[in-house]
């Protein structure tokens, strides 16, 4: 029988499920969810700049909008997964021909970043925003048919693509791989505690942008491994193994820099120093949500 048949008295097992599941997820990122570095494109080719240079979108405009996204999703108490959605959605819709006109205004892009936040939310949380809140929560700037008029062009230019595979989607399959008598409850959840604040960091640093989501889970899978202070045979074995279901070399350079530089970006947060050495103490919790009834500085005033 292939891994393909099946039979009345045959039904697949948890790992096989979760292989299946993860090879589905890998498909979906190499397809119609990836991204490109289109903020180094759009020197080459991008729309006329309405104000001059200065209106263009650059890193420090997205890493703004992504940090409002964290402050509005914990004010909520919406899922903080969320946020790597709404991003997803963000980068890609920028990346279109459609899109492209917003990356030559901070203020329409500021409108893409809150409509992507707003439709996220509409999508994978069990309560929606009204419009309404979205345009009081830009201070007015944008009213309510101009959020939905975004909306119906990020719905399109992303052709209904609403559903990418996160970091932390493929950190949860990861972790389903190994047996609990490999990693007991406790670790576990220190683990997935740690991965969650480095997919976290990931998704407002654009270096990130054109990172796999299954590789930036991997990485921070051995990183939160190595936290733990996990038997180095048994660490090694899993690495193998879950490089083997994703198809990667745990050797690769690239792996080893993305490993790297997700270690180094949680020693320069000092709210994560202790806990990332600490397994014991969980490096997400609420103490970092921040209030958000003022809204972020407007995009298009920063220079």
């Amino acid at each position: 029988m292939t891994c393909l048949e099946t039979s009345d008295d045959y039904a697949p097992s948890s790992t096989e499920e979760t292989l299946y599941t993860l090879a589905a997820m890998r498909q979906q990122e190499e397809s119609g969810y990836m991204t490109c570095d289109y903020l180094h494109q759009q020197q080459f080719e991008s729309p006329a700049v309405p104000n001059g240079p200065l209106d263009r979108v650059d890193v420090d405009c997205r890493n703004k909008m992504s940090a409002w996204c964290y402050q509005v999703v914990d004010f909520c108490k919406f899922n903080r997964e969320t946020v790597s959605i709404s991003m997803s959605y963000l980068d890609r819709y920028l990346m279109s021909p459609t899109g492209a006109a917003a990356l030559a205004d901070r203020k329409l892009f500021q409108l893409a970043a809150m409509t992507c936040l707003y439709t996220a939310v509409k999508i994978h949380e069990p309560e929606a925003m009204d419009p309404k809140l979205v345009s009081s929560l830009s201070r007015g700037t944008y009213n309510k048919a101009q959020i939905e008029e975004m909306e119906a062009s990020i719905l399109g230019a992303l052709q209904w693509r609403m559903n990418p595979p996160t970091s932390l989607a493929f950190a949860r399959m990861f972790l389903e791989l190994i047996p609990d008598d490999v990693l007991c409850r406790t670790y576990r959840d220190t683990v997935y505690d740690l991965i969650k604040y480095q997919t976290e960091l990931a998704v407002g640093d654009y270096n990130f942008v054109t990172t796999k989501a299954s590789t930036i889970a991997f990485c921070a899978l051995l990183n939160s491994l190595e936290s733990v202070s996990l038997d180095m045979k048994v660490s090694t074995q899993i690495s193998f193994v879950l490089s083997t279901a994703i198809d990667v070399d745990a050797r690769d350079q690239v792996l080893v820099q993305v490993q790297t530089y997700l270690y180094q970006a949680i020693l320069h947060h000092p709210s994560a120093l202790n806990n990332f050495s600490t397994p014991t103490v969980s490096t997400a919790k609420a103490s970092r949500r921040l209030s958000v009834e003022v809204s972020p500085q407007s995009i298009s005033a920063i220079r």
